[in-house]
């Protein structure tokens, strides 16, 4: 089992305002979780939970093969009969089939999972103001990326030299309001101008704005030089070459075969498409944890995904969605640079 420690100590505050603001008395609620995840994080949502007076179940299963796959049938079916899904497993599941379809019957999902341990739920980017961060996402759009913006060029120190299409993709989440609560559930389509998407859920901790560039339209290197999904930290960076939207190489150490060798056996023809995501982090206290999930949001870094996107404004449908990290970009937008090295060269708090 994953976590050390057997106890649970410290401040559960964070853990539970995601939780409190969303779920009332008697409301059922399916928690999702594996043997490998650290087990105090679902027994400190177990405990809020029963607090909250919740209709609480734990569902915990083996470890799922690869991100991204559906739980064990009866939970896949105990899911559409819920209120609330909390993913806590030590996969990602939210962009799996059976949480796609419980959120298209409206079912939304608080996703915190991926192999956060409870400790990570108690510092680093699960403290930073979340309405700043839905700030950040709003200047982002205008700011960084504008109005109508098209073609997009990545670099950094490895020897990333990257481009890829945006045109018509940008989308302009509103500037939170006196009434906004930063911890409810986001319907995308009306919350963050995204029509189209079925996606209803809050993702704990959250910091990024993310972008499905064009489908083909990407060419070059691009190297991963922090974090990957499945794999962590990176100890030597991995090398992609992307023609036309599609990985055609996989270069580097040891981890560049891992990768090689985790798409071969668990993705499709799909996972190879690239970028299926381009993102921002916009989180302050996010640090680095060699965890995709905490490291993707940290400020100033871009990460980009591998399979699918339907879920973030793409058409690209895959078994899996990896996300791979890199520390200290730069982006330039229609041949203007604005972010250099992981710095903002524009403002992203304000006009």
């Amino acid at each position: 089992m994953n976590g050390g420690s057997n106890f649970i100590t410290g401040t559960l505050d964070y853990l539970r305002r995601p939780l409190a603001a969303n779920i009332g008395h008697g409301q059922r609620v399916l928690v999702l979780s594996d043997f490998d995840h650290d087990p105090r994080v679902w027994q400190a949502v177990m405990t809020i939970l029963a607090d909250i007076g919740a209709e609480s179940t734990l569902a915990l299963f083996e470890r799922r093969p690869a991100d991204y796959y559906d739980p064990p049938k009866a939970v896949v079916e105990a899911m559409m009969s819920s209120d609330f899904n909390i993913l806590l497993a030590s996969t990602g599941m939210l962009h799996s089939t059976a949480s796609f379809n419980a959120m298209q019957a409206g079912i939304p999902s608080i996703c915190m999972d991926g192999g956060m341990t409870l400790e990570m739920f108690q510092s680093g980017a699960v403290t930073d103001d979340m309405k700043m961060i839905a700030l950040r996402k709003h200047y982002v759009s205008k700011n960084v990326f504008g109005p109508d913006p098209k073609l997009c060029h990545v670099t950094s120190d490895h020897g990333t030299d990257f481009t890829y299409s945006v045109e018509g993709r940008i989308t302009c989440p509103p500037l939170p309001g006196e009434s906004f609560d930063p911890y409810k559930i986001i319907d995308f389509a009306k919350d963050e101008n995204r029509p189209g998407n079925n996606l209803l859920y809050y993702l704990f901790p959250t910091g990024e704005f993310n972008v499905a560039p064009v489908e083909g339209s990407a060419n070059g290197k691009l190297i991963i030089d922090l974090t990957m999904h499945h794999i962590g930290r990176l100890f030597t960076p991995i090398e992609l070459t992307v023609v036309d939207g599609r990985v055609v190489d996989i270069d580097g150490g040891p981890e560049a075969r891992i990768l090689r060798d985790y798409l071969d056996a668990y993705g499709d023809e799909n996972a190879y498409m690239c970028p299926a995501e381009a993102s921002v982090g916009v989180n302050a206290k996010a640090v680095v944890r060699g965890i995709q999930r905490e490291d993707k949001n940290i400020m100033g870094t871009l990460h980009f995904g591998l399979g699918t996107n339907v879920d973030v404004g793409g058409t690209i449908k895959s078994k899996i969605h990896m996300d791979g990290v890199i520390l200290h970009p730069t982006l330039a937008v229609d041949g203007v640079t604005k972010i250099d090295r992981g710095k903002f060269l524009v403002p992203i708090e304000s006009d």
